[in-house]
C-alpha cells in the first residue's frame, strides 16, 4: 500500500513538473512576442515582436483535405493580370463532365503579412486535381473553351489588352515593330497640297482613331477624335483626321489571337503631327 502511494506522489510530482515547464515555455514565448491568430490581430498590435499561427489557413487546408477525400473537388481560379476567364460558362461544363465544380477569386496587388498565407483552401485543392488529372488537364480544357466561346459569339470584340502580343499589321513583323510602324508608315504618306514637307513638320496636329480588327483582318466601326486647339492651321488639321480614317481603311491589317485564336479586337491608333 505505502508503495502504491509513492508511485502516486512520485507520478503526481513528475506531473506537476511538466505542466510547470509548458506554462513557463509559454511564459516565455508570450513574453518575447506577441501571438496573433489572424491578420485582423496583426494589424491591431502594436509591439514589433510577433508570432503568427495562421489559423484561417490551417483551417482552409484541413477542409480542402476533407473535401478531397470526399471527392468534392472544386477548381479555383485566382485572378490576376493575364487571366483568361472569357469562357468560364464553357468552361464550367467541361469541368462538371468530370465532377469538378468552378470557383474564382481575386488576386490582391498586395501580398499577405508575414507569417499568413491567402487562398489556402484554392492553392491545395487545385494541386490535388492536377495531380489526379494532369498538368496539362486545365489549360487543355480551357483552350477548349475558349473555342467553343468564339464559336458561339462570333461578334463579339475582345479587347485590345486581352489578346496576344502579336502585330496587327501586316508591314509589322513584330509586337515592337507594330506599336510604332503604323504610325511612321501614315506620317511617310502624309502630303498635304499646300505645304511643303518643311512645313508640314512644323505644322502640329493630333488625331486618335479608334476601330475594330475583325476576325478577317477587314475594319469597322471607325471613330475619330481630333484636338483641333493645338493646331495653328486648321485646314491642315482637318486634312490630317481625314487622312488619319483613309489610311486606316487602306492599311493591311491582320486579326488579333486570342489563346492561338482568330478573334475580333479593338484597336487604337494614336497619329501626331509633332
Amino acid at each position: 500500500m505505502k508503495s502504491l502511494k509513492i508511485i502516486f506522489l512520485i507520478f503526481f510530482t513528475l506531473l506537476i513538473s511538466c505542466n510547470k515547464k509548458q506554462e513557463l515555455k509559454r511564459e516565455k514565448i508570450e513574453n518575447d512576442s506577441v501571438i496573433v491568430y489572424n491578420e485582423d490581430e496583426y494589424y491591431k498590435t502594436k509591439s514589433k515582436k510577433i508570432k503568427v499561427i495562421d489559423t484561417t489557413c490551417d483551417f482552409e487546408e484541413q477542409r480542402a483535405e476533407k473535401d478531397i477525400k470526399q471527392g468534392k473537388l472544386t477548381y479555383t481560379f485566382i485572378y490576376g493580370i493575364g487571366v483568361y476567364d472569357i469562357s468560364n460558362k464553357e468552361m464550367n461544363e467541361l469541368l462538371s463532365k468530370y465532377s469538378i465544380k468552378l470557383n474564382k477569386v481575386s488576386m490582391s496587388c498586395s501580398r499577405p503579412p508575414k507569417g499568413f498565407k491567402w487562398n489556402c483552401y484554392a492553392k491545395l485543392m487545385n494541386l490535388a486535381i492536377e495531380k489526379k488529372f494532369g498538368e496539362k488537364f486545365i489549360d487543355s480544357l480551357r483552350n477548349i473553351a475558349d473555342k467553343q466561346f468564339v464559336e458561339k459569339n462570333p461578334n463579339f470584340i475582345f479587347s485590345f489588352f486581352d489578346c496576344e502580343t502579336t502585330s496587327r499589321y501586316v508591314n509589322a513583323k513584330s509586337y515592337e515593330e507594330f506599336l510604332e510602324k503604323p504610325e511612321s508608315d501614315f506620317m511617310i504618306e502624309l502630303n498635304y497640297p499646300k505645304l511643303s514637307k518643311e512645313q508640314i513638320k512644323k505644322e502640329k496636329a493630333n488625331t486618335e482613331v479608334t476601330f475594330v480588327i475583325y476576325r478577317n483582318g477587314t475594319v469597322g466601326r471607325i471613330k475619330v477624335e481630333s484636338d483641333f486647339k493645338i493646331a495653328g492651321d486648321l485646314d491642315f488639321a482637318r486634312y490630317f483626321e481625314k487622312e488619319a480614317i483613309n489610311f486606316v481603311k487602306k492599311a493591311k491589317w491582320k486579326s488579333a489571337l486570342y489563346r492561338g485564336i482568330k478573334v475580333n479586337s479593338d484597336m487604337h491608333l494614336n497619329l501626331y503631327n509633332k
